[in-house]
C-alpha cells in the first residue's frame, strides 16, 4: 500500500507540474496571438490539453473582472496548492509506512 501512495504521489506531482507549464505556455501564447481568424491545429490541440482545469474553474467560480480573466492564474494557484499539500503528503505518508528492511 505504501508503494501505491508513493507512486501515485509522484505521478500526480509530475502531472500537476506538466499542467502548470502547459497553462503558462498557453497564457504566453495568447499574449502574442497573430491576426489569424482561425487558430492552427497545434494551437487548438494545445488549448484542448491545457484548458480543462481552467474551464472547470470558469464554470464553478466567476473569474472575470473588468474584462480580465483570472481563471488561468487561479488554476495555476490551485494546482500548486494541490501539488504541495496533497501529492507531497501522499509521498511522505508512503515513505513513513514502508515496511522495514531486513
Amino acid at each position: 500500500m505504501a508503494a501505491f501512495f508513493i507512486t501515485t504521489g509522484w505521478l500526480g506531482d509530475l502531472l500537476a507540474t506538466v499542467w502548470i507549464v502547459l497553462i503558462l505556455i498557453d497564457l504566453v501564447w495568447s499574449w502574442f496571438q497573430s491576426k489569424q481568424k482561425e487558430p492552427g491545429l497545434v494551437r487548438q490541440w494545445f488549448a484542448g490539453v491545457a484548458n480543462p482545469p481552467v474551464n472547470l474553474l470558469r464554470r464553478t467560480v466567476p473569474t472575470v473582472y473588468r474584462r480580465t480573466d483570472f481563471a488561468p492564474w487561479l488554476a495555476i494557484l490551485l494546482l500548486v496548492l494541490i501539488k504541495t499539500f496533497i501529492f507531497r503528503a501522499m509521498i511522505y505518508w508512503g515513505m513513513l509506512h514502508r515496511p522495514p528492511l531486513g
